[in-house]
């Protein structure tokens, strides 16, 4: 097959199995950057006989439209069959491309047309196309991401700048609002001021009062403290000198009654014979020299040497001292 073109020719492969019809009508307006040339658009236009709008695209004025034959059926047939269309196209000089597909088998399509010299190649597809056949290509636009990204980009943009402007307004607006609220705001704080002063003059007395009840009230209870523990004083004073008092009567009875135990006791241990009448004075004089070296407020008792061992057998089971014993023995004496 002889394609009549030139180096001012575009050659446009499209893989009709891959590639919508859409893809083709945006490659379309695409090529016409390259204007005023020639354009061959390519493909097994039979294989999809149904669709009535090849028809129509057939008509298009600016385009070529070339059938091509495979040489063979199944897999892959097609993409033999462009790849002879665009070899000879290469060997007649064209040397700008758009090739429209996804499919990375079109890679040996691309390196053939830069084995001998560069040709200028605009790859389009999905965004699902490998990164292997994008490298193949000068140029790949995705279709139809790119366009809505570069329209949402300018949104973006659009909006980023609206909402800079919106700060900055804000901004300069901001500080004009404070001086315009600081006044209010020194008022409202200066009328809260006099209200607390107000009210705390009205709570002195109050608690002026309050105060005085609690001094008044501690005072009291001071006093009452104080009273209480010097009537206890007392009263135990006065307990422990009846006390005394009691124990001091109770030695001074016990005495005679002790002192009349004591002589039957020396008269039956005592040989008559043997007393001798110059003997009493000088006891006498003893037992009152004894008794003079005594503490003053105690006095001395003689007794019986029975009683003395029974008194002290009693002390031992009792646990008392000698004294706590006679006294305890004389009250109970005397309470009978």
């Amino acid at each position: 097959m002889t394609l009549e073109s030139s180096n001012t020719t575009v050659g446009i492969l499209y893989d009709i199995e891959n590639a919508p019809f859409e893809m083709l009508n945006y490659t379309l307006g695409k090529a016409r950057r390259f204007q005023p040339c020639r354009t061959i658009v390519i493909s097994d236009w039979e294989e999809r006989p149904e669709q009535k709008r090849w028809e129509k695209l057939l008509r298009r004025p600016g385009f070529t439209f070339r059938q091509i034959s495979r040489t063979f059926l199944g897999k892959n047939s097609l993409d033999s069959a462009l790849y002879d269309s665009a070899k000879l196209l290469y060997e007649e000089g064209v040397r700008r491309y758009f090739i429209i597909t996804t499919d990375s088998d079109f890679v040996r399509i691309a390196q053939m047309l830069n084995s001998k010299e560069k040709s200028y190649i605009i790859g389009v597809g999905t965004k699902q196309a490998s990164e292997t056949l994008r490298n193949a290509y000068d140029e790949f636009i995705v279709y139809p991401a790119e366009e809505k990204e570069t329209v949402r980009k300018k949104h973006t943009r659009k909006n980023a700048e609206t909402a800079e402007k919106a700060e900055e307004a804000l901004e300069k607006a901001e500080p004009k609002a404070n001086k315009k609220a600081e006044p209010k705001k020194d008022v409202k704080s200066k009328k809260a001021k006099a209200n607390k002063a107000e009210k705390n003059e009205k709570e002195k007395p109050v608690k002026a009062e309050k105060q005085e009840k609690a001094a008044k009230a501690t005072k009291a209870a001071k006093t009452a403290k104080a009273a209480k523990t010097v009537k206890a004083a007392k009263t135990a004073n006065d307990e422990q000198a009846a006390a005394n008092a009691a124990a001091k009567n109770a030695k001074s009875k016990a005495a005679p009654q002790a002192a009349a135990a004591e002589k039957p006791e020396q008269a039956s241990h005592v040989n008559p014979a043997a007393a001798a009448p110059s003997a009493a004075p000088a006891a006498k004089s003893e037992h009152k020299a004894k008794a003079a070296a005594l503490p003053e407020g105690t006095f001395a008792v003689r007794l019986p040497k029975t009683l003395r061992k029974q008194l002290e057998a009693r002390m031992q089971e009792e646990e008392v001292t000698m004294d706590e014993l006679i006294t305890y023995l004389l009250m109970r004496g005397l309470s009978h």
